[in-house]
């Protein structure tokens, strides 16, 4: 008697990546038989696995190629970000990382732009913001 290869089809689990051949060949198994996912066949999404640096760099493009400062949803529609709100941390991360300066104008819209190179204070905003006065009542200053 003589060995020979046979291939079968068979199933691979998108989520834990587990593979098997069906006891029934007809139908499309509902659950992983490892994992019990019935995603079994979905890949995961991956819009929201986006990562600080790939943020970083598509904001820092999206601000050069701009003459002036941008609000945070100018900057989500033309770099294509799929965050509704910036993650904070990242922001302020950013903020040292790449000198990003944030300036509220006197209607609470936000502001984002990068400051110079060469100049440690900030490029020219169309609208200068005063200082915020403390919300306590009796603060003493």
């Amino acid at each position: 008697m003589v060995k020979v290869p046979i291939s079968v089809m068979g199933f691979r689990c998108e989520r834990c990546g587990h593979e098997w051949v069906p006891r029934e060949s007809d139908s499309e198994p509902r659950v992983c038989p490892k994992c019990k996912s019935p995603y079994w066949n979905k890949p995961r999404k991956s819009a929201s696995a986006t990562s600080y640096e790939d943020f970083r760099d598509k904001i820092v493009a999206t601000l050069k190629a701009s003459s002036q400062p941008l609000t945070w949803t100018d900057i989500r529609t033309r770099s294509g970000l799929p965050q509704k709100f910036p993650n904070n941390r990242w922001v302020r991360r950013m903020e040292k990382d790449v000198s990003l300066y944030r300036q509220r104008d006197q209607h609470g819209v936000i502001h984002w732009q990068l400051t110079n190179a060469d100049a440690s204070t900030p490029a020219q905003t169309p609208h200068s913001a005063g200082t915020r006065t403390s919300r306590k009542k009796g603060a003493v200053e």
